[in-house]
């Protein structure tokens, strides 16, 4: 019994290290508020570790866990509706030390950037999200439940609303 305990805690310990940062970004793709993304990560990884026994192997472990992901932040935003994405500021500055121009316009470019995926519908922002981590057609379309060229299509029509909200808001 011990044992199997071990080897479950060294699985999900694995499991967390390689995905940690996908399954934040898919807390960011849900939420924008990042002390509420810190909330539902935590919850992602408690329904990882109750899952975990249940998980055959059947599909790779990252697929296995990106949907617990997405059902877990589906369910989280139904319970707390509050947390709706709110529009930044739009004297939103971060200060940096370091004063480069370039810097600081790609950081301006990465925020606007973020507020457009904001203002999507979450499944959107889950796809777009999964498509800035380089995750392949296939991948997003297991993880999100859709066929290959329907998962296409929409990669598509989500990369065309994005560079329309990006080229409609000023800085």
């Amino acid at each position: 019994m011990q044992n199997t305990l071990n080897q479950q805690q060294d699985l999900f310990s694995e499991l967390v290290r390689e995905n940690h940062a996908s399954i934040y970004r898919i807390c960011r793709a849900y939420l924008y508020d990042i002390s509420h993304a810190d909330d539902l990560y935590q919850e992602i990884l408690y329904q990882a570790w109750k899952g975990l026994k249940n998980f055959k192997g059947q599909a790779k472990a990252s697929t296995w866990i990106y949907r617990i992901a997405v059902n877990t932040a589906i369910s989280y935003n139904i319970k707390n509706k509050r947390h709706q994405h709110l529009p930044l500021p739009e004297s939103f500055q971060i200060p940096y030390q370091d004063t480069l121009v370039q810097k600081k316009e790609q950081e301006a470019q990465l925020i606007k950037l973020r507020f457009c995926i904001s203002q999507l519908v979450p499944q959107d922002r889950l796809i777009i999200s999964l498509v800035l981590e380089n995750k392949s057609y296939k991948e997003i379309g297991e993880i999100t439940g859709s066929s290959l060229s329907n998962t296409g299509v929409k990669i598509n029509r989500i990369k065309g609303r994005l560079l329309n909200l990006m080229e409609t808001i000023k800085p």
